[in-house]
């Protein structure tokens, strides 16, 4: 699979994302099962640079290990509207 972090792609992915229940980093897992973890980090990385006021974390939850790596987990915000 092609790195795809273009304007467009990366707002698809995020728009995708929000709407789970689960963490930003085990959406791209899912989403991108066949990926490295390297790449589906900049994706992370890249979403998070756009769209950082759209997730929010719980710095006392455990974080994901994979590969090594330590992961924050960050969840979509659940807008409410009147």
């Amino acid at each position: 699979m092609k790195l795809d972090l273009s304007e467009e792609n990366i707002k698809r992915v995020h728009e995708k994302c929000k709407n789970q229940d689960e963490d930003l980093y085990m959406f791209l897992k899912k989403e991108f099962p066949d990926m490295d973890i390297e790449e589906r980090l900049k994706y992370l990385a890249t979403i998070l640079n756009d769209y950082l006021e759209d997730y929010e974390f719980d710095e006392k939850a455990p974080r994901h290990k994979d590969e090594g790596y330590s992961i924050v987990k960050f969840y979509p915000k659940r807008h409410i509207t009147k």
